[in-house]
């Protein structure tokens, strides 16, 4: 049975981790934020590496970086591989890197055995998936998803870095004015789907001692700030139960509404992430404190319904006389579905290899949501020791790193000769 070149692939994944890695007295681990002289190099060494294995190398007007292993049939299909290769700071060697270079291995492989296929390949590296000038900011262009109002706030964020911009753009076809920008976008016609293999960035695949998950959705989620009033009084003078204190409402809010989720929508998350009081001074009882809240589900409904379950937890707690909130909606993303067929080839090809697999949904974003809205869409994912990711000590051990290569290569093959039938 093929496999991908094993110890060709672990070493790649090792020398693309020295770019941008950290000392311990910066804080370790890696960073390579989009469009920096990290990321740029790591590109550089992308196409090296393609290179060497006969790959044509292509750059859109997004900055998307890609290696091609083409069909015969030049009026094909393409299928797209991959994921990202910036980092944030102080990130991991995996996130987004293990799927552009099991994407480049795959097509490595393939190339050297000489198998023909019936749609092109691609290995895609998407610019900005974390968002340091533009939140997916690559798969965006290349679905179309971007507007007037997201290359704007790109190209302002990208002022603030004019030479990591600067020599960004000298690369790019266009120079990533707003024109070019939208020239980046793929035809849905033009695809036959798109595969991202990722390390899970969570615990659930280690403690279920598999090796493979076959992700089914990835969440979509909702951003609140919640207010809550009360009244400004002497904190030396005002009893205990005469106050109406705004931050103590919003104190048993913080602390009730994880509560809530674990036992009303146990396989969602939520975050309290800041908050702000007024007057924010110690002898003053607080009149007005706002957090900011996010919570991630896989459906519409279900965020629909911790939407509402939020509303009535800050309408019970502000019940007290002189107490009330407003709840003002910040920002929202849809959950997207994986593809049901691509699923079912994942899931088929790691029983044939012998990997123990489970399905689970990802609450983290990736490139992969925005490709589902055009394309048949499918995520391998593979542990995370102690779940851990976002920070140096983000790790997988290399046999499951080969697996999750192996099987991204066979449902690769697999999805190439459903297209034959």
């Amino acid at each position: 049975m093929l496999q991908i070149r094993q110890q060709r692939f672990l070493d790649n994944l090792s020398r693309q981790s020295q770019f941008g890695r950290l000392p311990k007295s910066e804080g370790g681990g890696i960073d390579r934020r989009a469009f920096s002289t990290e990321e740029r190099a790591v590109r550089q060494y992308f196409c090296q590496q393609a290179e060497k294995a006969s790959l044509g190398i292509a750059i859109d007007a997004a900055a998307n970086l890609s290696a091609r292993y083409p069909s015969a049939d030049p009026d094909a299909r393409t299928l797209l591989l991959g994921s990202h290769l910036d980092s944030v700071p102080n990130g991991g060697s995996y996130d987004g890197a293990l799927g552009v270079w099991a994407a480049l291995e795959v097509l490595s492989t393939l190339a050297e055995s000489k198998i023909d296929l019936p749609v092109h390949l691609e290995a895609v590296a998407f610019t900005d998936e974390e968002g340091r000038l533009g939140d997916l900011f690559g798969s965006r262009a290349l679905t179309g998803g971007h507007t007037t109002e997201t290359i704007e706030a790109f190209l302002k964020q990208a002022a603030e870095f004019p030479d990591d911009f600067e020599a960004m753009r000298r690369t790019v076809p266009g120079a990533l004015t707003p024109e070019a920008i939208r020239t980046a976008r793929r035809s849905p016609q033009s695809l036959a789907g798109f595969l991202e293999l990722h390390i899970e960035q969570g615990p659930q695949l280690e403690k279920a001692g598999c090796q493979i998950g076959v992700v089914d959705s990835i969440f979509g989620r909702r951003s609140l700030q919640v207010q809550f009033f009360g009244r400004s009084d002497h904190a030396g003078t005002t009893p205990l139960h005469l106050r109406a204190d705004a931050l103590v409402a919003a104190a048993h809010f913080i602390t009730m509404a994880p509560e809530i989720l674990q036992q009303q929508f146990p396989n969602c998350v939520l975050t309290c992430g800041n908050v702000l009081v007024r007057h924010g001074a110690y002898n003053v009882v607080p009149a007005e404190t706002a957090v900011w809240v996010e919570f991630r589900a896989s459906s519409e409904d279900v965020l629909q319904q911790i939407e509402k379950a939020l509303d009535r937890l800050a309408g019970n707690i502000t019940a007290a006389p002189d107490l009330s909130f407003a709840i003002h909606p910040k920002d929202q993303l849809t959950p997207a579905a994986m593809d049901d067929s691509v699923q079912g080839q994942i899931r088929q090809v790691a029983q044939e290899l012998g990997y123990p697999a489970m399905t689970l949904s990802s609450g983290a974003l990736h490139d992969a949501k925005l490709m589902a809205s055009i394309t048949p869409t499918g995520m391998i994912f593979v542990p995370s020791k102690e779940g851990r990711s976002h920070s140096p000590a983000e790790d997988t051990e290399s046999e499951d790193l080969v697996a999750g290569a192996n099987v991204l290569l066979h449902t690769v093959l697999r999805l190439c000769s459903r297209s034959k039938a």
